[in-house]
């Protein structure tokens, strides 16, 4: 007789590293098709909630320890330690889904409980992007992200869409292993969920509208230790940073329109030597003709004890204006760069983690693009990029381009930086937007609303690299929309506890065994 802890192990193991391996950048974006059905299997049989939760959790650890080992190899070793703990928390949150689940199916049924896991997974990951916790790294559509051909549809339901996707691919390939009658009809549901999608995607590229037009922009990459940029005192990046835009003004039939700097490359100076930049900056552009969109870390008046708060921001500086236009970021990453409810219990300030640069960060007001010439600039700085709402925003409110300024150099050359990247093609799809990113050590690159790359720049390439980015006008089903699937999730969940308290618990009507007196013939 096998036994049941090693059954367990093997599933839990299974999918662990299938989930993890089906994130980029590892080539397996398909293993997440199936991945969770050992996981299933497990959840279908366990005994009680409390079986299904821990059997879950350990599948997300072994997913997070393929997948998302990398910010424990931060530079500053106090940050990698204090990453330990999200790491730890993040799929506690993850499994809190298939215990629920657990107790629904207990009082109504398979079917039910499987149609709950689902709805309250999508409604977990609407948590993991809201609120001042919010941390969409894992969700479970981005492990589509390079899978382009299949995921054209989130143009019409975000990246939530994606996740119910790969649930319902999941849901049938767990019905084609266990079912004994109607494989037939769950193949077919396979099939189907695998070439409509692809289908539609094929459609997409043929009829997607035609930009009303481009504009050349400058991506400049300095490719600077993050050691060397955390110190957010040296002026000396920003001549860096200069002499690399240069290059891009020769030959003059070619100069950019736009160039872009990374996140945070203007640094803290006294007030007097800060205008001196600021004026310096306004000068070159003047001269150059050209806009300058760049990070930087701005002062945000005075907090307790008199000292000086400061704005993660990008700043736009245009020909011929005084001052330059600003963007204060606004999803600040938990206790790295802000720690939630400071503002009423200030003492929590202790928790903040230095993670390079500024800790305490004050967040911007709210996400709005900024105006440049015949369209407007969507701008997102590092994490904030994984927002699709605001993303969709940005877009709702006019931007013709989204532009993600980021530093993820912290961690070295390890999958964080590529998974950045790989994720935001996903904004691309759902907006219907070209969106550009530029990095401090890479990469860099120009995304297509059909989610391919046209120009990248490599891990620690020092270049300037001219790109010609289309611009849209039109807005696609989400943009218009919103989150659809999760309120559909919610409103399904509310039903869904409701007939909890209605009906009793569901039992299966088992015969009672023969007797002796019964096999008596």
């Amino acid at each position: 007789m096998t036994d049941p802890t090693c059954v367990s192990f093997r599933a839990v193991l299974f999918s662990g590293i299938a989930l993890g391996l089906s994130f980029p950048p590892y080539p397996f974006p398909f293993l997440a098709w199936a991945a969770l059905v050992p996981l299933l299997h497990r959840w279908d049989r366990s005994p009680s909630a409390s079986d299904a939760l821990l059997e879950a959790l350990l599948t997300f650890l072994v997913t997070f320890a393929v997948a998302f080992y990398w910010p424990l190899l931060h530079i500053f070793p106090r940050t990698a330690l204090s990453s330990a703990g999200g790491l730890l928390a993040l799929p506690v949150v993850m499994a809190l889904p298939f215990g629920a689940a657990r107790l629904v199916r207990r009082r109504l049924g398979r079917g039910a409980g499987f149609a709950a896991l689902v709805a309250f997974y999508l409604l977990m990951e609407g948590g993991l992007s809201r609120g001042p916790f919010a941390f969409p790294w894992p969700l479970l559509a981005h492990t589509q992200s390079d899978a382009v051909r299949f995921t054209a549809f989130a143009a019409w339901t975000g990246v939530p869409g994606v996740t119910l996707w790969l649930w319902c691919l999941n849901g049938a390939a767990f019905a084609l292993t266990r079912a004994r009658t109607g494989r037939r009809r769950a193949g077919t549901a396979v099939f189907l969920l695998l070439a409509l999608p692809f289908a539609f995607g094929q459609w997409q590229r043929l009829h997607r509208p035609e930009p009303r037009s481009s504009m050349a922009v400058g991506l400049v990459q300095p490719a600077i230790e993050a050691r060397a940029w955390a110190d957010v005192d040296d002026p000396a990046r920003v001549d860096t940073l200069l002499r690399l835009s240069e290059t891009l003004f020769t030959p003059v039939s070619a100069r950019p329109r736009l160039l872009l700097w990374p996140e945070t490359a203007l640094p803290i100076l006294p007030d007097t030597a800060m205008e001196a930049l600021y004026g310096r900056l306004q000068a070159w552009v003047d001269a150059r003709h050209v806009a300058l969109l760049t990070g930087a870390i701005t002062p945000a008046g005075a907090g307790a004890g008199g000292r000086t708060r400061y704005r993660n921001s990008a700043l736009l500086f245009r020909p011929g204006r005084g001052r330059p236009d600003a963007y204060h970021k606004v999803h600040l990453v938990p206790f790295a760069e802000r720690v939630p409810f400071v503002e009423r219990w200030p003492w929590l300030e202790a928790l903040t983690v230095p993670a390079g640069g500024v800790t305490g960060y004050v967040p911007g007001p709210r996400a709005a693009p900024l105006p440049f010439g015949d369209t407007s600039l969507g701008v997102m700085i590092c994490l904030e990029s994984l927002f699709g709402n605001q993303a969709r925003a940005l877009v709702e409110q006019g931007a013709g381009v989204l532009v993600t300024l980021t530093q993820d150099g912290w961690w070295g050359p390890t999958p964080g930086f590529r998974q950045h990247l790989s994720f935001n093609r996903l904004r691309a799809v759902e907006t219907g937007r070209a969106l550009v990113q530029v990095s401090v050590t890479g990469l860099s690159a120009l995304l297509l609303p059909d989610g391919s790359t046209v120009a990248l720049t490599g891990w620690m390439a020092r270049s300037a690299t001219l790109v010609h980015v289309p611009l849209y006008t039109g807005t696609t089903f989400f943009v218009r929309h919103g989150d659809w699937v999760i309120w559909t999730a919610l409103a399904f969940s509310v039903l869904l506890l409701g007939a909890c308290f209605v009906y009793p618990p569901s039992r299966r009507r088992r015969r009672p065994k023969p007797t002796p007196a019964d096999l008596t013939p």
